[in-house]
């Protein structure tokens, strides 16, 4: 059976309307290292963020800089290509994943504190002692040096 979307067209003989050039896709390492340098910006801001709720920022004031971060680290993520080919840009793309779940989930978590800080003793001393993003931090910028390449 020939499927026709017009009586005299057949399936095969379409019209793509676009609103822009298309573009080829970037290359895998050059995307990579777009997302992971505007990781290491954000990643800035997060830990100014989570210095806000160690000093028992009020939430109404730190909230609205986490959860744009929290939505943008997720956003991140998505962006990240599927697969890589090449196994060391595959491997830097999980790690790329791995931290930025991380990132969203330690800010997110810090303002879920933050709303019950003052509720016990116990919570706000936990609250005080956060220290930003840790470790995963430090890989981020790794990450970043490695696809920079050398210079």
């Amino acid at each position: 059976m020939v499927r026709r979307s017009w009586p005299w067209r057949s399936a095969d003989d379409r019209v793509q309307l676009v609103d822009r050039e298309t573009r080829p896709a970037p290359a895998p390492g050059a995307l990579l290292l777009r997302i992971a340098a505007e990781a290491v910006l954000l990643q800035d801001e997060a830990e100014a963020v989570l210095a806000a709720v160690a000093h028992h920022d009020h939430l109404g004031v730190v909230a609205p800089r986490a959860g744009p971060l929290v939505s943008r680290f997720f956003g991140l993520r998505e962006e990240l290509p599927g697969r890589c080919d090449d196994p060391r840009l595959e491997r830097l793309r999980t790690v790329l994943d791995t931290i930025f779940y991380h990132h969203a989930m330690q800010l997110a978590t810090a303002l879920e504190f933050l709303t019950f800080d003052g509720r016990s003793e116990q919570l706000h001393r936990q609250i005080s002692e956060f220290t930003g993003l840790g470790a995963p931090a430090v890989l981020l910028e790794d990450v970043y040096r490695e696809l920079r390449g050398p210079g």
